[in-house]
């Protein structure tokens, strides 16, 4: 395992995954989402099972529900809070975009006939 730490990168990069949960709470700091199937876009390697991130209003602006495909950039780090359900997690999700036939990701899937 401590290899494929290794093999991450380094620098902030896109994942997708899928809405499992949402916990809303009046004390905003408390309000979570739970994103399962967490996979680097580029290479579709599945990086963590799932990981819990606070419900920011970037992640409320997409109106999200359970099971909606999700995109977002992030920094890997190593867990020592145990958020995550791997030795590592992912850090300040931005540029976040729901996945669906209405919209679209940061990049776009591109469909050919081949």
């Amino acid at each position: 395992m401590e290899e494929d730490l290794q093999n991450l990168p380094k620098i902030r990069t896109r994942f997708r995954g899928t809405v499992e949960s949402i916990s809303i709470d009046p004390n905003p700091e408390k309000a979570r989402i739970l994103i399962k199937d967490i996979k680097l876009l580029v290479s579709g390697r599945k990086v963590i099972y799932a990981q819990d991130f606070y419900y920011s209003f970037r992640f409320r602006k997409q109106n999200l529900k359970q099971g909606d495909p999700v995109e977002f950039d992030a920094r890997i780090r190593p867990d020592k809070r145990g958020v995550s359900s791997g030795k590592i997690r992912l850090n300040y999700p931005t540029k976040i975009y729901k996945q669906g036939p209405d919209q679209a990701g940061l990049f776009p899937e591109v469909r050919s006939n081949i």
